[in-house]
């Protein structure tokens, strides 16, 4: 098992931030388990269980370390494939935008080097734009919009 696992895609995220999943994940312990073990350990279905292990091993989460004949039944040990997980800077880009204008608002993080920082900039500017036309009535006073800026260049030495 290594110490860090670092998830490079949208799916292995979405796959470890279901409350559900994470709660397994943590279940495991140190000992490789089988779906049953894993069920009877957080009393919950095994077919429930199995859905979710199916989903962790499809990303690379979890791994089969094992495979036992039991009473003409093949039982799979499952192990997480590390102890932590962190998410790769690159996903981490980009997040929010366009899509939570239909709930009023927006959120645009930047990470990157200048070339990065000029698109998401552009983005930003379009996403405010989209929001002047879906938001614009004939009263100046009917909408309010709110900037916050927090602006640093990070340590290279953290």
């Amino acid at each position: 098992m290594k110490e860090i696992f670092v998830m490079t895609t949208y799916e292995q995220v979405r796959a470890v931030s279901d409350s559900f999943r994470s709660r397994m994940l943590v279940n495991f312990g140190t000992q490789p388990l089988t779906g049953q073990q894993l069920a009877e350990k957080l009393d919950i279905s095994r077919s429930k269980i199995h859905y979710h292990l199916n989903e962790l091993e499809k990303n690379g989460i979890i791994e089969i370390v094992r495979r036992e004949e039991k009473n003409g039944i093949m039982q799979k040990f499952y192990q997480p494939v590390a102890k932590s997980y962190i998410v790769d800077d690159k996903l981490l880009d980009f997040f929010g935008g366009s899509d939570l204008l239909s709930k009023g608002s927006m959120t645009n993080t930047f990470r990157g080097d200048q070339e990065t920082f000029e698109k998401f900039m552009k983005r930003v500017n379009d996403d405010f734009q989209k929001a002047l036309g879906e938001y614009s009535t004939d009263d100046p006073y009917s909408s309010e919009y709110v900037l916050h800026v927090d602006w640093y260049k990070k340590d290279n030495n953290s």
